[in-house]
């Protein structure tokens, strides 16, 4: 018999729970349900696979998901999980002037939506977004009693903490390991580790002499997504071999200057000035900080995915597209560069470029409100239409680009412009607070996805799968 969501969260809030000596939950699964088609939608468009609430989940009438990588010191007001493959770890908690209350991790099965297990999630100063070795590795908070490194097995549940006396900051995750910062980042007194959660300096040590004010710490200071770690502190970045941990590059930070990753270690410099944010230069350096390239005036695009087919697709900056390896000009496009300000009277000169898929790139022009497809490869833009509605890219399989709005996801097609499908949130809860925008997307591949809201999280999934 399939349950209706309501009453199959009902369900699993009252079911009986098995405690591990660990202090995780083992949950009973429910029964998966049939996946429904979304009214009003198109064929191609996904069904509803599964649909979980957090409070009917919890327990708790104000409970709502939140992203585990923020921590549950504060409450950061991001909705969200991390996406370890069958398993999506997501945290429920209640949030209280700022604070997250009475937090709690759950492991939810990525293709029923049903509650695998729950464990105790208070003082978690952050976690990494990706598992290591079958744990989703978490830091207390400094206003734990215990320091510790906390980690979280992502089949059931089980809670492992490695104590330590570092005054831990930031941690990130690849591969087979995790980096861990701490320090006093007061007194320029800071370290990185790598290791692993049993030994989290067992490959190396690195000191560096750079740091910032507690309130201006940065919530992507360690980075190791892009081949490469960066490492960012008040005005200074450095970039570290990731096996050895040697150092490669320094720079600094001015003004309202920032950096940006991408692939192949590749790092942009976008010196942005304060006044109205107005883009005064960048560079892009290479692993070793060799600068590529450096212009004047426009600045870096803002992408919301960064995804090259490989290191023959060249990188943006402005309105050209340089060579990754050697920083030589491969083509210009105007296209690439905001036509004048928004309506807001700010933007002019900024980049396009919204994401970068494959060897497509798709552009957004406030000024115009176009959408428009580029071939990376030649620089011909391959589609154009007028739009208004334009949200931010936040999945791609391959095939389409998923986007969202505070209405609803829908998927386009990066070669043509065409779209697909097209799931308004209302069409699948009339409740407009039940699932609203700024959330987390995550594509699962063969047509399937997962998309969570502060309220609810939602799995889609072909209606013939």
């Amino acid at each position: 018999m399939a349950w209706p969501p309501g009453v199959r969260n009902l369900v699993l809030a009252a079911v009986a729970a098995v405690v591990t000596s660990a202090g995780a939950v083992a949950v009973l699964l429910h029964p998966e349900d049939g996946t429904r088609k979304i009214t009003g939608t198109v064929d191609a468009a996904p069904g509803l696979a599964w649909s979980i609430d957090a409070a009917a989940i919890d327990g708790r009438a104000s409970a709502e998901f939140r992203d585990p990588v923020a921590g549950t010191e504060y409450d950061m007001d991001t909705p969200g999980f991390v996406d370890a493959g069958d398993t999506v770890v997501t945290v429920i908690g209640v949030a209280d002037d700022g604070m997250v209350r009475d937090p709690v991790m759950y492991g939810i099965d990525a293709a029923t939506g049903a509650t695998r297990w729950r464990a105790p999630a208070a003082e978690l100063g952050g976690c990494a977004d990706t598992p290591v070795d079958g744990d989703i590795i978490c830091f207390t908070s400094p206003m734990a009693d215990v320091p510790a490194l906390v980690g979280y097995d992502v089949a059931s549940g089980a809670i492992t903490r490695t104590p330590t006396d570092w005054l831990v900051f930031a941690l990130a995750a690849a591969d087979d390991r995790v980096y861990v910062a701490e320090g006093d980042v007061e007194s320029d007194d800071v370290r990185v580790h790598a290791g692993t959660l049993a030994d989290p300096d067992a490959y190396w040590t690195r000191a560096f002499a750079m740091g910032t004010l507690w309130e201006d710490l940065p919530s992507d200071a360690l980075d190791v997504s892009h081949g490469q770690g960066v490492f960012a502190l008040g005005a200074d970045i450095a970039g570290f071999e990731l096996r050895g941990g040697d150092p490669a590059w320094t720079a600094g930070l001015h003004g309202c200057s920032r950096v940006t990753r991408t692939f192949d270690a590749l790092v942009l410099h976008d010196h942005t000035g304060c006044a109205g944010y107005s883009p005064a230069g960048a560079e892009i350096f290479d692993r070793t900080g060799r600068t590529l390239v450096a212009t004047e005036g426009e600045g870096v695009h803002d992408l919301t995915i960064d995804r090259p087919a490989d290191a023959t697709i060249p990188v943006l900056l402005a309105d050209v597209a340089y060579d990754r390896r050697d920083g030589t000009i491969r083509w210009t496009n105007p296209d690439l560069v905001q036509t004048g300000p928004d309506r807001d009277g700010s933007g002019a000169n900024r980049g396009t470029a919204t994401a970068v898929l494959g060897d497509v790139a798709l552009l957004h022009d406030p000024a115009t409100l176009t959408a428009t497809g580029l071939d990376l490869r030649t620089g011909q833009r391959l589609w154009r239409t007028n739009t208004e509605r334009f949200g931010a890219v936040h999945g791609w399989d391959g095939h389409v680009a998923v986007l969202t709005d505070a209405t609803g996801l829908w998927a386009v097609e990066p070669r043509t412009g065409e779209i697909a499908w097209d799931i308004p949130f209302l069409a699948i809860d009339a409740d407009p607070d039940a699932i609203t925008g700024g959330g987390e997307l995550s594509t699962k591949g063969n047509g399937r996805y997962i998309y969570a809201a502060p309220r609810t999280i939602i799995g889609l999934r072909p209606i013939d799968d």
